[in-house]
């Protein structure tokens, strides 16, 4: 830790923090812009907690650091240790700076500038809690996607060595009990045998995790009433009521449909050219796992709700099976929307109507 040479007094201090993965950079000025400290602080708790005893023993401290890979750790370890910690937009915030500081280099002292002179674009810091729950919802994704990363492999050591079996090659779900019991008594050339029957461990192993955590989701949608509310609506199962759910956390915070449309990345992107405006593709600058699971439920979705399947079919009219299923996945949200803020279950015609 670089030493302090620290000469703050009763105003209110402001500390820009540049988070690394095995350190960080903090700079606290003064209310008038001045340089109090600049100090580079190891990313242990020990080493955070005598550092923040240190500059902020009058209480009279605010701080700031970008929503940045792992910023969850710090933010928990100092938020009781200072007056206020906000999170910023990094995309805003470089804009902000370009435009007001000259430059495109976001560090701490940067940060400190901005929020002392409060221009700081704040991104959303959920509660711990949710961010838990986050978390266990992208760990079963990592377990689904690793299982069909080994599916595949199978298919290939079967594709290698020629499986003609006909009864095996009729089979909708290879995997299912009769295809595993086929290829469990397969005998293979060379060590293709050994592989084969590896791969269709790792797989059996994975699906338990997969059981293990989809049980620790449906006690999550049992006891959220949002979850319920969210599975009214067509397309959307347990686990993504309680995915959409806890992306989206709070619906207060959206101040209108197009804002957590935005939110998720599906708004077109707009650009000008000869005082004429286009409206290109979607963003997909926002919440990739909430637009994720809005267009996985479009498929179930058009399937069973008649109002969704017609207004899919017209937009793809015109515009490709693409942008239809875009715009539904929109429309999905826009109703998730009503339903929330409403605390209502979908009906189709009342929500259908009102939209």
């Amino acid at each position: 830790m670089l030493p302090l040479d620290f000469k703050g007094g009763a105003h209110m201090k402001y500390m820009g923090i540049d988070l690394h993965k095995q350190y960080l950079v903090a700079t606290v000025m003064d209310e008038g812009g001045k340089i109090l400290s600049k100090a580079r602080v190891p990313v242990e708790r020990r080493a955070i907690g005598e550092y923040f005893r240190r500059v902020n023993g009058d209480g009279k401290l605010k701080a700031v650091m970008e929503a940045c890979y792992n910023w969850g750790y710090l933010y928990d370890e100092i938020r009781d240790k200072v007056l206020e910690v906000k999170v910023a937009h990094p995309l805003r915030t470089r804009a902000i700076a370009e435009a007001r500081i000259k430059t495109d280099s976001i560090d701490s002292e940067v940060l400190a500038h901005l929020l002392r002179a409060d221009l700081i674009p704040e991104a959303y810091a959920p509660e711990f809690e949710t961010r838990d729950k986050k978390n266990l919802l992208r760990y079963r994704l990592s377990l689904v996607r690793t299982r069909v990363v080994f599916k595949n492999r199978v298919h290939a050591v079967l594709a290698r060595n020629h499986i003609e079996g006909y009864e095996f090659k009729r089979l909708s779900d290879k995997f299912g009990k009769r295809g595993r019991a086929y290829m469990r008594g397969l005998e293979l050339r060379g060590n293709d045998t050994e592989i084969l029957n590896n791969y269709l461990d790792l797989i059996e192993e994975i699906e338990g995790k997969i059981k293990e955590v989809d049980r620790e989701i449906s006690e999550v949608f049992r006891e959220d009433e949002v979850c319920k509310l969210l599975k009214s609506i067509p397309g959307i199962g347990e686990f993504l009521a309680v995915l959409i759910r806890y992306e989206i956390d709070n619906i207060g915070r959206f101040a209108s449909v197009g804002k957590l449309c935005s939110y998720a990345g599906l708004v077109p992107s707009v650009y000008s050219t000869g005082g004429r405006t286009y409206h290109g593709r979607i963003t997909k600058q926002g919440n990739k796992w909430l637009r994720w699971g809005l267009t996985e439920a479009v498929q179930t979705a058009i399937a069973k709700d008649l109002w969704l399947k017609r207004y899919y079919d017209r937009v793809k009219q015109r515009g490709g099976a693409n942008k239809a299923k875009m715009a539904v996945a929109r429309k999905l949200l826009e109703i998730i929307y009503r339903v929330w803020k409403e605390r209502r279950p979908y009906y189709e015609k009342s929500v259908a109507v009102a939209l």
